[in-house]
């Protein structure tokens, strides 16, 4: 009998384990068809416009499957393209409590710091979003995202605060910003630190505008004229089309005839720039040649058609001839008439157009993107 009971014993081993087996696959099958059902309600609150519903439903399954994050990221970045700030946030803050690799927990802590932005609760993106700027490879995202929310507030000092940060991405667009940052903190302060300052940034940021262009105002201001003409020279020099704003400033600075015509020259011949045609015709009228400025304008007009050059011959032949003169008085005032209301800049980052110029743009929040427009009724 003790013999029969060893003998039953592997057998009974068996059957434990087939029995185990199949009630640990009898759980998986129940908790798949929960999930399949959870799921399936979820897709279908979606479909009939019951969001609330749907979101509670599909939130329910990341305590049973994690797996599916990229879905769950995927529906909250839906949301939030929609303006449905608080949906995304709900998804993105469960996402959030999850025990998860730190690389993707990360990604949604950066995705949870830009709801809370979007939906101007800056407190806690900025909480958010001070951990990732050291973190690769959401640096320079997050930075940006961060120095975007300080303009926001118009916290300027803690903005620069992130230079070296900066410093270590490859980035135009953040030295840029942190350029102009500077310049605009230096609103506030004496003309003669402003001054120190503006020629630090400029230095600091050879590539922007703005500090050069401040710069180069302060020192005209303090009867500087050549320091400021050679700062509008440098500007001329990386952003010709800038001309129809800095030559009205350049004109200012008490140069030379000689040095004058030199930039003229080289803006209208090297860069077909139109103000710099424009300029360069009223130049050679002042100095007597009448012919040579007219000449100058059709073949610019030939070379490159535009409202702006077709006016100026027009005032020019006005001027110059007696016959025909209420003619073409008539013919330039629906010129003027015209140009009046055709916008002055565009922004080469998201197209924003406008007849006033903005160092940050209002529509991409970019800086210095908003430049003269070029074409037939560009300056």
């Amino acid at each position: 009998m003790l013999e029969l009971l060893f003998l039953l014993l592997p057998v009974a081993a068996a059957y434990g384990w087939f029995m185990g087996r199949n009630s640990v696959k009898h759980q998986e099958l129940k908790d798949r068809t929960n999930i399949t059902k959870n799921l399936s309600s979820g897709l279908n609150f979606l479909l009939t416009d019951q969001e609330d519903k749907a979101i509670e439903q599909l939130l329910h399954l990341l305590d049973i499957e994690a797996a599916t994050i990229d879905t769950y990221l995927a529906l909250a970045n839906l949301f939030r393209r929609r303006g449905d700030w608080d949906k995304a946030i709900r998804i993105h803050e469960k996402l959030h409590q999850l025990k998860l690799p730190k690389s993707q927990a990360r990604q949604i802590q950066f995705e949870l710091a830009k709801d809370y932005q979007s939906a101007g609760l800056y407190d806690r993106a900025e909480k958010l979003l001070v951990p990732l700027v050291r973190q690769e490879p959401l640096q320079e995202a997050s930075l940006k995202h961060l120095i975007a929310l300080y303009i926001s507030t118009h916290e300027w000092g803690k903005a620069l605060q992130l230079t070296d940060a900066v410093a270590a991405t490859s980035s135009n667009s953040l030295r840029l910003a942190l350029a102009n940052i500077g310049c605009e903190q230096l609103k506030q302060e004496e003309e003669d630190r402003a001054s120190q300052a503006l020629q630090s940034l400029a230095e600091q940021y050879p590539k922007a505008i703005r500090p050069r262009f401040e710069l180069a105002e302060l020192l005209l201001a303090n009867q500087q004229p050549k320091q400021a003409f050679a700062l509008y020279k440098s500007i001329l020099h990386d952003k010709p089309q800038w001309a129809a704003d800095i030559l009205p400033l350049a004109k200012r600075c008490q140069v030379s005839d000689e040095d004058w015509y030199s930039l003229l020259s080289q803006l209208s011949h090297k860069h077909n720039n139109i103000s710099a045609h424009i300029e360069l015709a009223g130049w050679l009228l002042q100095h007597g040649s009448d012919k040579a400025a007219e000449q100058l304008l059709l073949d610019k007009l030939q070379q490159q058609p535009n409202i702006r050059l077709f006016r100026t011959l027009l005032e020019q032949r006005k001027q110059s001839t007696a016959q025909g003169a209420d003619a073409l008085e008539s013919v330039t005032e629906l010129v003027a008439n015209y140009l009046d209301k055709k916008v002055l800049y565009s922004c080469r980052n998201c197209g924003f157009k406008t007849r006033q110029h903005y160092w940050l743009c209002p529509s991409c929040q970019h800086w210095e993107t908003v430049e003269p427009i070029s074409g037939i009724d560009g300056r």
